[in-house]
């Protein structure tokens, strides 16, 4: 199974726009737009649990953002082949320019990484919180993978299309000096007492299924954004789930959440 999903946001705010270009583990691209990186996920760094490989292209141009991606079924029985990120990529890179984004210069593509998870096994953000005060913290009950990156780590549950604790994904992302950030506005933010110096906490629904890179789902994706400035630091703590009609509902996992990361020191 391979899926093609195509976002276009026009007009962007500055915020979204900010976002698409803080993307983690998102390489750069030349040739398209004002800013363009391909970022690759799942089972090409080495997610367990069927993770379907994730090929990513990433945009901005003026006001507007561009969300290109092929969502791929990893080869977990015969006869299925491995997928190419690589090529992925090229497809999606001169798909973006045949649709009016190219900018003019050469097109130039970063490497796929080689699928299978990173070598890194001290990665300073993921000694922040172990994966079993996360587990216990949601009530999961499958042990987390987890997935360093550069400057974030991900820990991701063993039933992602299954509503309920243990389709979460949670992630930290460490920003040092981006204290200053959270003296702006923040759409839709909300402030949260009693979490570092100062805290804003952003909840939305997004559709399941391949789109939010997990297997298929009738069930909407909540995502809880929760930014914290301690000192001149920043680090920004979310947490993406099903949430079960029989589970915890989505203002006590809000609460789980929360208590999480008023434990976290940074």
């Amino acid at each position: 199974m391979n899926a093609l999903t195509v976002s276009l946001t026009s007009p962007a705010s500055a915020t979204e726009i900010a976002e698409v270009k803080k993307t983690s583990d998102c390489s750069p691209v030349a040739g398209i737009g004002d800013f363009a990186c391909f970022q690759w996920t799942g089972w090409f760094r080495g997610e367990a649990g069927g993770a379907s490989a994730n090929t990513v292209l990433k945009a901005v141009r003026g006001n507007e953002s561009l969300d290109l991606r092929v969502v791929a079924t990893p080869p977990v029985a015969s006869g299925i082949p491995v997928p190419d990120g690589n090529a992925t990529a090229r497809a999606l890179a001169q798909a973006a320019v045949e649709g009016g984004w190219g900018n003019g210069s050469a097109l130039s593509l970063p490497s796929a990484p080689a699928a299978g998870p990173p070598a890194s096994t001290d990665n300073p953000v993921c000694a922040l919180v172990s994966a079993e005060a996360v587990k216990q913290a949601f009530g999961a009950t499958t042990d987390a993978q987890v997935l360093p990156g550069e400057g974030n780590c991900r820990y991701t549950f063993g039933a992602l299309g299954t509503p309920g604790p243990d389709s979460l994904r949670f992630s930290i992302e460490f920003h040092q000096g981006g204290a200053a950030l959270l003296s702006r506005p923040v759409p839709d933010g909300q402030n949260v007492d009693g979490v570092g110096d100062r805290a804003i906490l952003i909840v939305r629904t997004d559709p399941g299924g391949p789109k939010a890179l997990r297997p298929p789902s009738d069930v909407p994706v909540t995502i809880m954004s929760l930014m914290v400035a301690r000192g001149q630091n920043m680090a920004i703590f979310v947490a993406e789930v099903l949430v079960s009609p029989t589970g915890p509902t989505i203002e006590q996992t809000k609460e789980q959440l929360l208590a999480l990361v008023k434990g976290i020191n940074f």
